[in-house]
C-alpha cells in the first residue's frame, strides 16, 4: 500500500483521494486551457527598427539601452525553417536582449514568409541579393569596414556561401551555431534524403513552393516521440506542479510558426547539399562564381550541441578542417538544436561564451577604448 494511505482512517484515505482527484481535473482543465485558449505570448521583443527591405526580407537594426562597446557590428542570420524571433525569444531568454546588453551593435535579417511568387528562388538569390546587401548596409549603419556574422543552422550555411565570395566589408568573425557544412553522416537525414528513389527534383517541380506543414512534419519525424508526445507531456507537468509555463508557451509558439520552402531553394539544398555534398568539395557555383571554403580568412567560433539530432556535431566541426581562418575555436555543449540559443542553459553558460569570444576578437568603440585605456582594436 503506498506510504501516504498507511495507518489513516478511511475517511482520512477519501480526503486524500478527493484532493488527487481534484488536482488531476484541475490540472487537465488548465491543460485543455492552455491548449485551446490561452493567447499567444509576445516574442521578439526586444526594441528593433528597420533598416532595409527587399521583397519579403527585412533588415533589422536593434535599440540598446546601454552604452555602445563594441565599433564591429553583428548581423544574425537565420535558418529559412521557422522564424527568427527564436534568437529574441523572450526578455531574459534572448541572444539578440544578451549582445545588445554586452555592448555589441546588433542586426538582424529576417526573410519574411514566402509565398508563391517565390518559389523559384535559389540560394544565389539570398546571398547576392539578401545577406550581400545587408552586409553593406550593417557596415555602413555601423560607421565600420568590418562585420561579424553569427549564422545559426542553415543560416550558418549561407553564410559560409557569402563569406566565401564576398570580400567587403570585410568579414572579421564568423560564429557558427549548429551549421552544417559537411553533409557526410548527417543522420537520419541520410537515410531519407540519399533512399534510392527520393527525387528533389520530382518534388520541387511538384509542389513549387514546397508546403510549410510538410517541412514541419519532416523536421518533428526526427525525433518523433519528444515532438509529437513529449511536447505536450512537458507541459502536463509542468502544470501539475504549479510551475510558470510561459516559457512553454513561448517555445511552443515558435515551433509551430513554419513558413513555406522555395522550391529552388529546396532542390539546391536536398540535392548539393545533402546528397552531394557539394560545400566542402567547392563544387557549389553560384552566379558563375565557385564557393571556394578556403577563401573565408575570418575568425571562426563554432558551437554544437553534443544532442543535436538535426545538424550533428561533426557536420559543423569540418569547419575547422576546410575553411581558410588562421583563428578556430570549436565548443560543444550537452544541448540539442534549440539548447543553443533557448533557455537557462543557453542564457547561463552558451551565450556568455559566445559574447566573450566575439568581444575578444571585436574592434573596440572609440568612446570605450579611451575610457579603458585601450588603442580602439583588438
Amino acid at each position: 500500500m503506498n506510504e501516504m494511505y498507511k495507518a489513516r482512517s478511511a475517511t482520512e484515505i477519501g480526503e486524500l483521494l478527493q484532493q488527487s482527484f481534484d488536482h488531476w481535473m484541475h490540472t487537465n482543465a488548465r491543460w485543455l486551457e492552455v491548449m485551446n485558449y490561452d493567447p499567444k505570448p509576445a516574442t521578439g521583443c526586444s526594441p528593433k527598427e528597420l533598416l532595409w527591405s527587399k521583397n519579403k526580407s527585412k533588415l533589422y537594426h536593434y535599440q540598446a539601452s546601454t552604452p555602445r562597446r563594441y565599433l564591429t557590428p553583428v548581423l544574425l542570420v537565420y535558418a529559412l525553417i521557422n522564424k527568427p524571433y527564436v534568437l529574441d525569444l523572450m526578455p531574459g531568454f534572448s541572444l539578440v536582449e544578451y549582445l545588445v546588453n554586452e555592448g555589441f551593435d546588433v542586426y538582424m535579417l529576417d526573410w519574411g514568409e514566402f509565398e508563391w511568387e517565390d518559389r523559384d528562388l535559389t540560394f544565389a538569390d539570398l546571398v547576392y541579393d539578401h545577406i550581400a546587401p545587408s552586409a553593406r548596409r550593417v557596415a555602413r549603419n555601423a560607421h565600420s569596414e568590418e562585420i561579424s556574422i553569427i549564422g545559426y543552422c542553415q543560416g550558418g550555411t549561407m553564410s559560409t556561401m557569402y563569406a566565401a565570395l564576398f570580400d567587403r566589408p570585410i568579414l572579421r568573425n564568423l560564429v557558427y551555431l549548429a551549421a552544417p557544412i559537411d553533409f557526410d553522416g548527417a543522420g537520419t537525414y541520410d537515410v531519407w534524403l540519399k533512399a534510392p528513389g527520393y527525387d528533389p527534383d520530382r518534388i520541387a517541380d511538384m509542389m513549387e513552393l514546397v508546403p510549410k506543414g510538410f517541412i514541419d512534419w519532416g523536421t518533428r519525424m526526427l525525433n518523433p516521440l519528444n515532438n509529437y508526445w513529449g511536447t505536450y507531456t512537458r507541459l502536463w507537468k509542468t502544470i501539475e506542479e504549479d510551475k510558470p509555463i510561459n516559457f512553454w508557451k513561448v517555445l511552443n509558439k515558435w515551433t509551430q510558426d513554419n513558413i513555406n520552402f522555395p522550391g529552388g531553394i529546396y532542390r539546391d539544398w536536398i540535392r548539393d547539399f545533402y546528397q552531394g555534398n557539394k560545400l566542402i568539395k567547392n563544387q557549389i557555383v553560384l552566379r558563375g562564381r565557385r564557393v571556394m571554403l578556403q577563401r573565408i580568412k575570418a575568425n571562426l567560433l563554432a558551437l554544437v550541441g553534443q544532442k543535436d539530432h538535426i545538424a550533428l556535431p561533426h557536420q559543423t566541426a569540418a569547419a575547422l578542417s576546410y575553411l581558410g581562418s588562421n583563428d578556430k575555436t570549436y565548443q560543444e555543449f550537452p544541448v540539442g538544436h534549440g539548447g543553443l540559443v533557448l533557455g537557462a542553459t543557453a542564457r547561463d553558460n552558451i551565450f556568455p561564451v559566445l559574447c566573450s569570444w566575439l568581444g575578444d576578437h571585436s574592434e573596440i568603440w572609440e568612446d570605450d577604448a579611451k575610457t579603458n585605456g585601450r588603442n580602439g582594436r583588438r
